[in-house]
């Protein structure tokens, strides 16, 4: 008999089982409807024509056991997902609790403004935080980034 699919196996539940230990309490509610992805924070920082991102969030037990075994590298369609509505996204950094973006042409000119039109969020943060040259601001639950402009 062939002990090495048996010892794989073991590996991976005991994987899911010391990521369901590890994990923080949290609600299945966060993570209903099959998502195994709960987005705490979004940063959007922006920078003449671009904007630098910064997601921070939260998995289930299960996808975090599952990147512990196969890397975070796994999660760059739903990082991406989240960002579907936004034209031109580079993922810079992925972690298991967070990652970076570049997100180019992300406004456009009118006279002495920056123009950024609004943005729906493929999953939905907590908190989205932009960040303009000018000043910050936050706002709770979005479900899409809102119209801002700033001085150019």
């Amino acid at each position: 008999m062939d002990v090495k699919p048996i010892i794989v196996i073991a590996l991976i539940i005991s994987a899911i089982l010391l990521a369901a230990r590890l994990s923080p309490e949290m609600s299945t509610e966060q993570f209903r409807e099959g998502k195994y992805i709960h987005v705490n924070n979004v940063i959007v920082e922006f920078n003449k024509a671009n904007a630098t991102v910064y997601v921070e969030y939260r998995l289930s037990a299960f996808a975090e056991a599952y990147i512990f075994l196969f890397g975070s590298k796994h999660l760059e369609p739903k990082i991406k997902e989240i960002f579907a509505d936004f034209q031109e996204v580079k993922i810079r950094e992925i972690r298991s609790d967070s990652a970076s973006l570049t997100i180019t042409n992300i406004y456009r000119k009118s006279d002495q403004y920056s123009l950024h039109e609004s943005r729906e969020f493929g999953v939905q943060p907590d908190t989205l935080t932009l960040v303009y040259p000018n000043g910050r601001r936050s706002v709770q639950d979005p479900k899409s980034t809102p119209n801002s402009f700033y001085p150019a």
